[in-house]
Protein backbone atom coordinates (compact mmCIF):
# COMPACT_ATOMS: atom_id res chain seq x y z
CA UNK A 1 0.00 0.00 0.00
CA UNK A 2 1.43 3.31 -0.88
CA UNK A 3 1.48 6.24 1.88
CA UNK A 4 -0.71 7.96 0.17
CA UNK A 5 -3.41 5.38 0.45
CA UNK A 6 -2.10 4.52 4.32
CA UNK A 7 -2.63 8.55 4.69
CA UNK A 8 -6.36 8.83 2.61
CA UNK A 9 -7.74 5.27 4.80
CA UNK A 10 -6.58 6.90 7.94
CA UNK A 11 -8.19 10.29 7.47
CA UNK A 12 -11.60 8.13 6.29
CA UNK A 13 -11.01 6.11 8.86
CA UNK A 14 -10.93 9.34 11.61
CA UNK A 15 -13.48 11.18 9.84
CA UNK A 16 -15.57 9.25 7.78
CA UNK A 17 -15.01 11.87 4.69
CA UNK A 18 -15.27 9.89 1.39
CA UNK A 19 -13.09 11.62 -0.98
CA UNK A 20 -15.28 12.85 -4.29
CA UNK A 21 -14.64 10.79 -7.10
CA UNK A 22 -13.77 12.64 -10.53
CA UNK A 23 -12.17 11.01 -13.12
CA UNK A 24 -10.47 14.01 -14.06
CA UNK A 25 -8.31 14.07 -10.87
CA UNK A 26 -5.16 12.44 -11.03
CA UNK A 27 -3.42 9.72 -9.34
CA UNK A 28 -2.71 9.47 -5.95
CA UNK A 29 -4.90 12.54 -5.38
CA UNK A 30 -8.04 13.26 -2.94
CA UNK A 31 -10.58 15.43 -3.12
CA UNK A 32 -13.52 16.43 -0.23
CA UNK A 33 -16.46 18.74 -0.52
CA UNK A 34 -17.13 19.65 3.44
CA UNK A 35 -20.30 22.27 3.93
CA UNK A 36 -18.78 24.67 1.74
CA UNK A 37 -15.22 23.78 2.05
CA UNK A 38 -13.71 22.02 -0.62
CA UNK A 39 -10.10 21.39 -0.58
CA UNK A 40 -7.53 18.51 -1.87
CA UNK A 41 -4.79 16.50 -0.91
CA UNK A 42 -2.31 14.55 -2.72
CA UNK A 43 0.94 13.06 -2.72
CA UNK A 44 2.86 12.66 -6.51
CA UNK A 45 5.77 11.54 -5.24
CA UNK A 46 4.15 9.57 -2.23
CA UNK A 47 6.67 11.36 -0.35
CA UNK A 48 5.36 14.45 0.51
CA UNK A 49 1.53 15.24 1.04
CA UNK A 50 0.15 18.60 -0.39
CA UNK A 51 -3.15 19.66 1.33
CA UNK A 52 -4.67 22.80 -1.21
CA UNK A 53 -7.94 24.83 -0.87
CA UNK A 54 -8.60 27.87 -3.06
CA UNK A 55 -9.84 30.66 -0.70
CA UNK A 56 -10.61 33.24 -3.07
CA UNK A 57 -10.30 34.97 -7.11
CA UNK A 58 -8.38 38.28 -7.21
CA UNK A 59 -10.71 40.96 -8.85
CA UNK A 60 -8.85 41.87 -12.29
CA UNK A 61 -9.33 46.10 -11.66
CA UNK A 62 -7.15 48.86 -11.10
CA UNK A 63 -6.77 47.98 -7.38
CA UNK A 64 -5.77 44.80 -7.56
CA UNK A 65 -1.92 44.64 -6.93
CA UNK A 66 -2.27 46.78 -3.82
CA UNK A 67 -4.96 44.62 -2.38
CA UNK A 68 -2.18 41.43 -3.56
CA UNK A 69 0.52 43.52 -1.23
CA UNK A 70 -2.25 43.93 1.12
CA UNK A 71 -2.56 40.21 0.99
CA UNK A 72 0.75 39.26 1.15
CA UNK A 73 1.39 41.62 4.55
CA UNK A 74 -1.29 39.49 6.00
CA UNK A 75 0.26 36.52 5.33
CA UNK A 76 3.70 37.72 6.44
CA UNK A 77 1.92 38.73 10.08
CA UNK A 78 0.02 35.92 9.77
CA UNK A 79 2.95 33.17 9.32
CA UNK A 80 3.61 32.75 12.81
CA UNK A 81 0.82 30.92 13.93
CA UNK A 82 -0.50 29.77 11.01
CA UNK A 83 0.69 26.44 9.03
CA UNK A 84 -0.30 26.62 5.62
CA UNK A 85 1.03 28.90 3.41
CA UNK A 86 -0.82 31.24 1.34
CA UNK A 87 -0.14 31.99 -2.29
CA UNK A 88 -0.95 33.62 -5.85
CA UNK A 89 -1.64 31.62 -8.83
CA UNK A 90 -3.31 32.35 -11.64
CA UNK A 91 -5.45 35.14 -10.34
CA UNK A 92 -6.61 33.26 -7.86
CA UNK A 93 -5.19 32.80 -3.85
CA UNK A 94 -4.60 29.36 -2.54
CA UNK A 95 -3.39 27.83 0.83
CA UNK A 96 -1.21 24.71 0.98
CA UNK A 97 0.62 22.89 3.46
CA UNK A 98 2.97 19.99 3.14
CA UNK A 99 3.77 16.74 5.06
CA UNK A 100 6.44 14.87 4.82
CA UNK A 101 5.12 11.67 4.64
CA UNK A 102 8.15 9.81 5.37
CA UNK A 103 8.76 12.04 8.75
CA UNK A 104 5.43 11.04 10.41
CA UNK A 105 3.13 7.91 10.94
CA UNK A 106 0.37 8.21 9.02
CA UNK A 107 -1.86 7.96 11.12
CA UNK A 108 -1.01 11.19 12.26
CA UNK A 109 -1.98 12.38 8.91
CA UNK A 110 -6.17 13.82 10.39
CA UNK A 111 -3.97 16.11 12.97
CA UNK A 112 -2.55 17.37 10.00
CA UNK A 113 -6.16 17.82 8.03
CA UNK A 114 -7.54 19.31 11.17
CA UNK A 115 -5.12 21.85 11.36
CA UNK A 116 -5.19 22.61 7.61
CA UNK A 117 -8.96 23.08 7.53
CA UNK A 118 -8.69 25.03 11.31
CA UNK A 119 -6.61 27.61 9.01
CA UNK A 120 -8.54 27.61 6.40
CA UNK A 121 -11.52 28.60 8.76
CA UNK A 122 -9.29 31.44 9.92
CA UNK A 123 -8.38 32.57 6.21
CA UNK A 124 -12.08 32.58 4.94
CA UNK A 125 -13.31 34.39 8.23
CA UNK A 126 -10.15 37.10 7.96
CA UNK A 127 -9.49 37.46 4.28
CA UNK A 128 -11.09 40.60 2.85
CA UNK A 129 -12.81 39.94 -0.41
CA UNK A 130 -10.78 40.03 -3.18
Amino acid sequence: MSRFDAALNALEAETGWKPVADEADAPATARFDLAGLSFSMAAPDDRHLYFTYRLAELASDEDAQARARGYARMAAAAFRTRHAALSLYQRAFYLSQEVDLTAIDVADVPVFCQKFLNDCDWWRKNFPPA
